[in-house]
């Protein structure tokens, strides 16, 4: 037992995200020269934890797909969406993909 141990996975925020529709995913691109683009991959789609994996469908095409073990994942601080980052298997890059919630007023 050292003190350098791996952190577990945060369960509850993956069930936060779990089953949410989405309005839009975004996908973050570094130019050569430094500078940051957002490209709108789709929109209305949704966000799901099925067999231990993170996927995110925009209407009847996979946009991201990975393994929990292998992501990270973050929500916006304005907690309007969340940002998954990690190996996607779709296109076979390093993805960085921030999805925006659907918002309905209860």
């Amino acid at each position: 037992m050292g003190i350098f141990k791996k952190k577990p996975k945060n369960d509850n925020l993956l069930k936060t995200f779990d089953g949410r529709e989405l309005k839009y995913v975004t996908k973050r691109i570094v130019n050569d020269d430094g500078t940051v683009n957002h490209l709108i991959v789709g929109k209305s789609g949704r966000i799901a934890v099925i067999d231990n994996q993170i996927r995110i469908i925009c209407g009847e095409f996979d946009v991201f797909n990975c393994k929990v073990e292998a992501s990270k994942y973050y929500l916006l601080m304005s907690g309007d969406g969340v940002t998954v980052e990690g190996e996607n298997t779709v296109t076979g890059e390093y993805d960085n993909i921030t999805a925006y919630y659907t918002y309905y007023r209860k």
